[in-house]
């Protein structure tokens, strides 16, 4: 069942007059953006109810947006806020605006407590609106196909939700945002004609998340160069055209950063970064060769590389903590480089890296949790770890094609859980664990073709294992 607030973004009574100017540019990304606006009710995803934002292509021309078209779902929810309403003229609770005639509604109002829709329009602009200087909650201009500018919006200071910006097609012109002053969140979404964020210089220290994605002309973040810190998350998803991040070049700190499924990237640089204070995660971009993160000193959470398989080198020279390494699914990684790095307080993992031959954590003594040596086909010393005492969880080295001995690994003392030590082609010793005495889990050490059972006997007989052993 359709709600009320149900809008496909070609809506029937523009289809005839659409129709001519529709079509399927390959260049934007395909056949032509819907978006569909339905209730959310109370559960799990809202907890106070709210409203879900479906996007996607109409791939069968229909002019609607069927279930099996939705690419992405993004939900607002209503909810409390810091943001009020300081006197002046109110208009209270969800505003929806989708012709042309609602627009008067809005004439002389100086703030709306609760949302502001703005969807389904067939124009060009905003008519502006000066007096409108707040927003208590969301803000959501969404599906407006001919919409080329936000400038009716420049009076606008506070927003106490999300600034949600998605699926408007020809639109060009965001500097409106930039006179925002508080908000909680600012998503620009699927507006495939933007090519960069010019007007957003504004945006210096902010206590807001941003959220950058399936903007298909995207080229460049040019707008951002001022922005320093954010409290909350960065996220640069699925931008197919965009190239450079070197907006981002004074990016100091930020809560989370997740740069992702952008096609055309090629190189990731944030020469400021010195912590995130969460997570840090850099997936799937397909033609990504380097990241660079020199000024990087810790990172909360962890840092994951996964799926970015022209990926060759990661450099993170000062990093000095963080909660875990996960690199993996890179086919061509020659080397991951954070030689200052001391502690990681859960676990490292390296996975499916058959190029990887330089792994330099020269600094490493303690991690928290496992480490994981998996599908490392080139990786042939483990002298990069040369400092590493102890293991808090389990160690798994795990079909390596180069490795011969464990030579590097000569500080090790203690594995707090399992060991396993299986196909790995070149295995030949167990040279380099001489300081090893306690694995605190299971030793498996299986299907090392080059490995002498008799070898791998000596080398349990000589420590505490406390829990099964397997050799075979």
């Amino acid at each position: 069942m359709r709600h009320s607030l149900w809008l496909s973004i070609l809506v029937a009574g523009l289809a005839g007059s659409l129709a001519a100017a529709c079509h399927s540019d390959v260049a934007l990304g395909g056949p032509n953006t819907l978006v569909r606006v339905e209730h959310e009710p109370i559960g799990p995803n809202c907890p106070t109810g709210g409203v879900s934002i479906h996007t996607g292509l109409d791939d069968d021309g229909d002019t609607f947006l069927d279930d099996d078209e939705i690419t992405s779902t993004q939900l607002v929810c209503n909810g409390s806020t810091t943001v009020q309403c300081a006197g002046g003229n109110v208009l209270t609770g969800t505003i929806a605006v989708r012709v042309a005639a609602d627009w008067a509604q809005l004439d002389g109002i100086n703030c709306i407590a609760g949302e502001l829709m703005i969807a389904g329009l067939a124009s060009t602009t905003i008519p502006a609106r000066p007096d409108l200087q707040i927003v208590t909650g969301d803000l959501v201009i969404a599906g407006n196909t001919e919409l080329t500018t936000l400038a009716g919006l420049r009076g606008l200071r506070e927003v106490g939700g999300t600034y949600l910006v998605q699926g408007n097609d020809a639109l060009v012109d965001i500097a409106a945002i930039g006179g925002v002053k508080r908000v909680g969140g600012i998503q620009l979404i699927g507006n495939d004609a933007l090519t960069d964020l010019a007007g957003l210089s504004t945006l210096t220290d902010i206590d807001a998340s941003l959220s950058i994605s399936n903007n298909a002309g995207l080229t460049s973040l040019a707008g951002l160069d001022n922005l320093r810190t954010t409290t909350r998350t960065i996220s640069i998803r699925a931008n197919q055209g965009l190239t450079s991040l070197d907006a981002l070049a004074n990016l100091r700190q930020a809560q989370l950063i997740e740069i992702s499924g952008n096609e055309a990237l090629a190189s990731i640089a944030l020469p400021s970064l010195k912590k995130v204070d969460v997570r840090l995660q850099i997936l799937t971009n397909a033609k990504l060769v380097e990241v660079s993160l020199p000024a990087l000193s810790t990172i909360g959470d962890f840092v994951r590389f996964d799926g970015n398989p022209a990926l060759r080198r990661v450099d993170m020279p000062v990093l000095l903590t963080l909660g875990g390494l996960q690199v993996s699914n890179a086919n061509l990684l020659e080397v991951v480089n954070a030689p200052s790095l001391v502690f990681a307080t859960t676990t490292v993992q390296l996975i499916n890296l058959p190029r990887l031959h330089t792994l330099a954590l020269d600094s490493l003594t303690s991690i928290g949790d496992a480490l994981v040596l998996n599908t490392l086909a080139d990786l042939s010393t483990l002298a990069g770890l040369a400092r590493l005492q102890s293991i808090g969880g389990a160690f798994s080295v795990l079909m390596t094609g180069s490795l011969r001995d464990f030579t590097g690994l000569g500080a090790l003392e203690s594995v707090s859980g399992a060991m396993a030590v299986s196909n790995n082609a070149q295995l030949r010793s167990f040279a380099g664990l001489g300081k090893l005495t306690e694995v605190g889990g299971d030793l498996t050490i299986t299907a090392n073709p080059l490995l002498p059972a008799s070898t791998s006997q000596a080398f349990a007989q000589r420590l505490l294992v406390r829990g099964a052993l397997t050799i075979r």
